[in-house]
């Protein structure tokens, strides 16, 4: 087996991103295909793993950003450290949050769903921060996405099973409603 190197293999995301629109471009038929294959590979979401990514995102952060974060920041004034360790952490979780309203509005139903799970799975194991971690600075913080999430579902039409995750996030009965 040949094992070379492949300048196809050697792009960055935003290179391969190009060529695959300079293909697109010149061979129009490929268009169709394409987009079947994006919807296929967006339909498809694990909300097991979603959690352990939401997870890992959260509670990857190092305390040490708050040093650059909290205290008298220039042209903010006082910045607290809950404040900062909110901002630190929303960072982390935006990127969930954006795909979950990205795959909403191609209206890919069963994949937003669990994406959706996935993200309050995740944050359910957020919940109680401990010692030396952002989530000590803001202890309500995943609390308080998890609300900010199950609000912004039903603005996008997105059906939870509460019932499923009531039993799951027993804490979180009345965030779920």
């Amino acid at each position: 087996m040949d094992r070379r190197a492949t300048a196809l293999g050697a792009l960055s995301a935003e290179e391969k991103a190009i060529v695959l629109e300079h293909l697109l471009r010149a061979r129009p038929d490929l268009r169709d295909p394409a987009e079947a294959f994006a919807m296929s590979l967006m339909s498809d979401e694990d909300r097991s793993a979603v959690a352990g990514d939401v997870v890992d995102a959260i509670q990857g952060r190092d305390i040490e950003e708050l040093n650059g974060r909290a205290g008298r920041q220039p042209g903010r004034g006082y910045v607290d450290p809950g404040e900062a360790a909110d901002e630190i952490l929303d960072e982390a979780l935006d990127p969930f949050l954006a795909d979950l309203d990205r795959r909403a509005k191609l209206g890919l139903s069963p994949a937003v769903v669990e994406l959706a799970v996935g993200i309050l799975l995740g944050l359910y194991q957020c919940r109680d921060g401990g010692a030396e971690t952002l989530l000590e600075y803001s202890p309500d913080y995943a609390a308080e996405r998890a609300a900010d999430l199950v609000s912004q579902s039903t603005k996008l039409g997105i059906e939870l099973p509460r019932a499923e995750l009531r039993d799951a996030l027993p804490e979180w009965s009345g965030i779920l409603g």
